[in-house]
């Protein structure tokens, strides 16, 4: 079984995050590069994107490749011996993974855009654009919307931690890593409290952006 990700992706790195909890036996992570249309992602998703699970033959499938983030997640909380704890278990929770991934979105937009402008996700210019500050004042109400929907969680999220829990932590992070602490406020501490009660998590923290090696740990193992 392996999965393809990149080492920025936070939509790579929420599969990653849910088969390292979901303890998925021969997990092999495998880091590449999709904008340099990698033969092998090719081969198992033409889209070229990460991320992608590619099933073995003889791993109760038929050989498949699953795609996308959410889909992925959801096979892995499925095969786990914990998929109550994993999955999201209230519509609360739903609420909340959907305004994380709508920040998520917005973000992978305006780094999109930077790409479209300058050809490189480093270069801020398109960042003064009308379409980006549409994102930007879009990311800015959803973390608001997020810290309320925290607040309101009380402590289930951290009492069992799963992709409700796990998403604010790849939000938050990813940010970081592409605007600095643009998007960080005093003003949500709910959320800064979430993201440091989970952050050193061996799923989060062996996934952080930017990772080049994947560190094995309770059974998930790379070759």
């Amino acid at each position: 079984m392996r999965l393809y990700v990149s080492p920025t992706s936070p939509y790579a790195r929420l599969a990653c995050v849910m088969c390292l909890e979901a303890r998925l036996a021969g997990l092999e992570i495998v880091i590449l590069d999709p904008w340099q249309n990698p033969p092998d992602l090719l081969e198992h998703n033409p889209a070229g994107r990460v991320p992608a699970l590619v099933l073995e033959a003889g791993d109760g499938s038929g050989g498949q490749t699953i795609t996308e983030s959410l889909v992925i997640a959801d096979f892995a909380a499925r095969r786990s011996n914990d998929a109550e704890r994993l999955w999201f278990q209230t519509d609360a929770q739903r609420q909340l993974g959907g305004i994380c991934f709508g920040i998520i979105d917005a973000a992978a937009a305006i780094m999109a855009g930077r790409m479209v402008t300058s050809g490189s996700v480093s270069d801020t210019a398109f960042d003064s654009s009308p379409v980006a500050h549409r994102r930007q004042a879009a990311m800015n109400r959803s973390l608001d919307r997020l810290e309320q929907l925290i607040v309101e969680q009380g402590d289930a999220l951290l009492a069992r931690p799963g992709i409700a829990a796990f998403l604010p932590v790849i939000v938050v992070e990813y940010l970081h890593m592409r605007f600095g602490d643009a998007y960080e406020s005093a003003d949500r501490p709910y959320l800064s409290a979430l993201v440091s009660a989970l952050k050193e998590r061996p799923a989060l923290a062996s996934t952080r952006p930017l990772f080049t090696k994947f560190t094995p740990f309770d059974g998930a193992a790379t070759p």
